[in-house]
């Protein structure tokens, strides 16, 4: 019976706050939610609007006749030189299949504005980016300047990220994984954690698509290397057979 009562007692607490918070909705909170205004305070508002577009007008006119007169052909020839814009455009368009190319002379003020905005596109990169003090430690991994064909559909930036990851032999870190390092995030895996850049299948398809293409790509980088380093002993090699070749032949003359 007392289990009844306490059960009664709290549906008809429930019941009442519900009730009031229906009444609420409805009638509104005087101190927080405010009132609309009324039709004569709107009429106020525009009235006041009209009132001060026509002060603004009549000091315009009270304006000396000279800058009056330079303000209209400033405004006159601003428009006209709009419309010259886009009429060349325009001619721009027509003509372009028909031009040939221009070759535009590439100054050191060019390259400094190029790379101004290359590292304005890299700050607002999405996606996994290197940490600053893990690209000062291993920057001797990271070979920046050979540019490697990573595949399409890559952010600018991402694909070189996740080959330094995959240089230091560590895990390449996922969408909405911030905060933590590779090495923590590895720990919580074994744990049995599900990190948030694996839970969705199509991002998990998408990331194992863009780690495969990196992956390639490295491979054929270090086993290119590997080749021409292979062919340069070879030369070497041969080279060294000449010399030796050209110095018993001078020793006998």
């Amino acid at each position: 019976m007392d289990a009844r009562k306490k059960n009664a007692r709290e549906d008809a607490i429930w019941t009442e706050r519900r009730k009031e918070r229906e009444r609420r909705c409805e009638w509104g909170v005087r101190s927080v939610w405010g009132r609309s205004p009324l039709m004569h305070e709107i009429h106020q508002v525009y009235e006041e609007y009209e009132r001060v577009e026509e002060e603004l007008r009549k000091e315009e006119e009270q304006l000396p006749q000279p800058l009056n007169i330079k303000a209209a052909e400033i405004a006159k020839k601003s428009r006209k030189e709009k419309g010259k814009k886009k009429k060349h455009k325009k001619k721009h368009k027509k003509s372009s299949n028909e031009s040939e190319e221009e070759w535009v002379e590439v100054t050191a003020e060019m390259r400094e504005a190029e790379a101004a905005r290359e590292k304005l596109e890299e700050a607002a990169m999405i996606g996994p980016a290197i940490p600053d003090h893990l690209q000062q430690k291993h920057a001797a991994l990271i070979d920046t300047t050979k540019r490697v064909n990573y595949g399409k559909d890559m952010l600018r930036g991402e694909a070189a990220a996740m080959a330094s990851y995959i240089a230091q032999g560590k895990r390449i870190p996922r969408r909405g994984e911030i905060g933590l390092s590779s090495a923590e995030i590895s720990e919580y895996e074994k744990i049995g954690y599900v990190m948030s850049g694996t839970r969705h299948k199509s991002m998990e398809a998408t990331r194992l698509r863009k780690e495969n293409q990196v992956m390639t790509a490295e491979e054929k980088r270090l086993l290119s290397g590997f080749t021409h380093d292979e062919r340069k002993k070879k030369e070497e090699i041969v080279l060294q057979q000449f010399r030796s070749f050209i110095e018993s032949k001078k020793g006998k003359n």
